[in-house]
């Protein structure tokens, strides 16, 4: 760590430190130990980047950017900020890279200049030329036996603990597991190590071709794993270390654990395991040297070597289907809901790096040979897929999918349904990306390949007409979207009747259509039939009422009817208030669109007024940074720019293109329409 600190103090800007060395040398525990000093003198930045791939690379910088201010729509955008950031910054910084396999990967988002300090941990020599090198290798004579000394309080027998550091070949990792074992059993190192080289290795594990490890380290850690699961109190141990062997080496957050205990997710476990259990059992396990816990302790990690040793037994055993399995449904008990990606940026990115090492622990061999696991590891990626959507990050969002939906035709078939939902999420990306002809190019085939396996009248096939009518009315082919909508409405009418609510979703489609294509008369019909039928058997307060009526109500607006479309929108907003609350997301839609029509009408304080509230209320649920915020400032600038306050409306359009640009980035449509709306009135003035 000294080297570290003399290389941070050496005046070189924007300092990077390559640690390399093998697996199992403490590269990570010397990064660890030095970020949490740095934190301690108190470093304006400590942050911890996973760098094993890309993805996970540009997932922590993502977090890094979040966490200073400088999230990007797209994780890209984020790490090209975060750089500038660093580059900047007045104080000292530090980033760390762990596991760095690729160097051309880091390359990009190395800072040239300013105070920052990067450590990157790597067994890749290569990374040797990112800058200073800093060697990490086993313990030397004296360190191995001082740290046996240390740990096993066996400090007399020189001559035993030096053929046993000899033995597994002075890895730091191996001594720390055979110094536990000793400790635990009160051995000598003589007994130890007749047990190492009587232990099986061979026999216990089936190390996966090309990645061959010491055996000696093997066989410490896999003497302490049979010693663990010889003793009839630690079954819960031998779970946990089950599930983190088939997770990210990252780790995952305490509350999984919690919930695998409750949910009966460990291993052979008949009972729920309490949340005291399990923090006795992880106390253990860190004692043991076989995990590793954040500083916060609310973090639980795994070292790549022991995770590797535990996967290649469970595979010797034939236990690692179950492991990953039960390691899956844990991770669909913490699926993200779509609807917050965007407000807990860190649970989506925990979730999608747990989905991708369950993947990658399944690869397509085990998939193929379980197709029920198959089926949950695939439907993973693909919510990890739509979460990264839905969070903006379509760099990430369709390579992933594309990836899933190659891997679903392999292992599930091209005409499984899952499939088909699979091709429809990537065809979703590509549509909120602008790629609006892959898009429909991938949604008729998931319509040819829906009527073709389910029939016409599936509402799966409705679902895909749909979609891929949607599509069509985003490029602007109204016609087509009218023929396609109005189809999928006759079907419904045909197998449901008009009554059904799948049938007003269609109605309601359609009359989108016809509202964009400037046929409002046609629109607003089909809407108050939609209205009048949702009330009538969900009743008027129910949510897809209240949307019927707002939709409704934009109708109105459109065709100049402003008096109706007022009314039923203040309508809708009191129903809301009173049964989904004053700040429900709904709620605040409504009220930005009562002062719209209020604007459109010309009654301009009443609308200021209400934009203003709108704001406020964003602010308060959302964050100063969400989009909608952002919308809303500058809806509210516009309404100051109508009524001739120039300087309020410069100072509103002035903030809210500084946050579009950090959060949304400079391309982003609403980046571009507040600048434009900032220079047209400091032109006016």
């Amino acid at each position: 760590m000294g080297e570290l600190a003399r290389t941070a103090s050496s005046g070189q800007v924007a300092v990077v430190c390559a640690l390399t060395g093998a697996r199992g040398v403490g590269k990570t525990q010397l990064a660890a130990a030095y970020a949490r000093s740095c934190a301690a003198q108190g470093w304006a930045l400590v942050a911890w980047v996973n760098a094993e791939t890309a993805d996970q690379m540009l997932a922590g910088l993502d977090t890094v950017g979040a966490a200073i201010g400088v999230q990007q729509e797209e994780a890209q955008q984020t790490a090209t900020q975060v750089r500038q950031w660093l580059q900047e910054h007045p104080e000292r910084c530090l980033i760390v890279f762990d596991n760095l396999i690729n160097s051309d990967l880091v390359r990009p988002w190395l800072p040239r200049v300013g105070r920052a300090q990067v450590v990157v941990s790597t067994t890749r020599q290569s990374a040797e030329n990112l800058g200073v090198a800093v060697p990490v290798d086993v313990f030397t004579d004296s360190e191995a036996l001082a740290f046996l000394g240390e740990r096993t309080g066996r400090d007399k027998d020189e001559v035993g603990a030096r053929r046993l550091a000899v033995e597994v070949d002075r890895l730091p990792l191996a001594l720390a597991q055979a110094a536990w074992m000793i400790r635990q059993q009160r051995l000598s190192y003589e007994t130890y190590l007749e047990r190492l080289r009587d232990f099986p290795v061979a026999e216990y594990l089936q190390p996966v071709p090309g990645e061959e490890y010491p055996w000696g380290a093997a066989g410490a850690v896999a003497l302490s794993l049979q010693q663990l699961g010889s003793r009839r109190k630690t079954r819960i141990e031998r779970a946990v270390l089950d599930l983190l062997a088939v997770y990210s080496p990252a780790g995952v957050p305490r509350s999984w654990l919690h919930v695998a205990g409750q949910c009966k997710l460990l291993g052979r476990q008949t009972r729920k395991v309490t949340i005291a259990q399990m923090d006795a059992a992880l106390g253990e396990l860190a004692d043991a040297s076989l995990i590793v816990l954040s500083v916060d302790g609310q973090t639980v990690g795994m070292h790549r070597f022991i995770q590797r040793v535990i996967r290649d037994a469970a595979r010797k055993a034939g236990n690692l289907p179950r492991i990953v399995d039960q390691a899956a449904r844990l991770a669909y008990e913490h699926l993200p809901a779509l609807e917050r990606v965007s407000l807990d940026g860190s649970t989506t990115e925990t979730f999608v790096e747990q989905s991708a090492a369950l993947w990658s622990c399944a690869q397509i061999d085990l998939l193929a040979n379980r197709r029920k696991l198959g089926e949950v590891i695939l439907s993973l990626q693909d919510w990890a897929g739509r979460c990264l959507g839905e969070a903006g990050d379509l760099t990430r969002a369709i390579p992933l999918l594309k990836q899933t939906l190659a891997d679903s035709i392999r292992v599930l078939g091209i005409d499984d349904p899952a499939t088909l939902t699979i091709r429809n999420n990537l065809a979703y990306a590509y549509q909120v990306a602008g790629r609006l002809d892959e898009a429909i190019e991938l949604y008729q085939q998931t319509l040819d390949d829906s009527i073709r396996v389910l029939g016409e009248h599936h509402p799966d096939t409705w679902a895909s007409r749909n979609n891929l009518a949607y599509a069509h009315r985003s490029s602007g082919r109204l016609q087509t979207a009218i023929e396609l909508y109005q189809q999928t409405l006759d079907d419904s009418i045909g197998v449901l009747g008009e009554h059904h609510p799948d049938t007003w979703v269609s109605r309601n489609n359609l009359a989108y259509a016809y509202r964009s294509s400037g046929r409002l008369d046609e629109a607003i019909e089909l809407y108050q039939q939609t209205l009048k039928d949702s009330a009538r058997v969900l009743g008027v307060d129910y949510p897809a009422t209240l949307t019927s009526r707002n939709n409704l109500a934009y109708a109105y607006e459109a065709a100049g009817r402003l008096g109706e479309a007022i009314e039923l929108y203040q309508q809708t907003l009191d129903d809301r208030i009173r049964v989904l609350g004053k700040r429900h997301l709904d709620t605040l839609a409504s009220r930005n669109n009562l002062a719209n029509a209020y604007r459109s009408a010309g009654q301009l304080e009443t609308a200021i007024e209400l934009y203003q509230q709108t704001l406020d209320d964003r602010i308060r649920v959302l964050g100063e940074h969400h989009p909608d915020t952002l919308t809303s400032r500058n809806n509210l600038a516009s309404s100051y720019q109508v009524v001739g306050r120039f300087d309020k409306a410069i100072e509103l359009y002035q903030q809210t293109l500084t946050d579009c640009i950090r959060t949304l980035g400079e391309d982003h449509p609403l980046t571009m329409a507040v600048r434009g709306n900032l220079l047209s009135v400091q032109d006016v003035q």
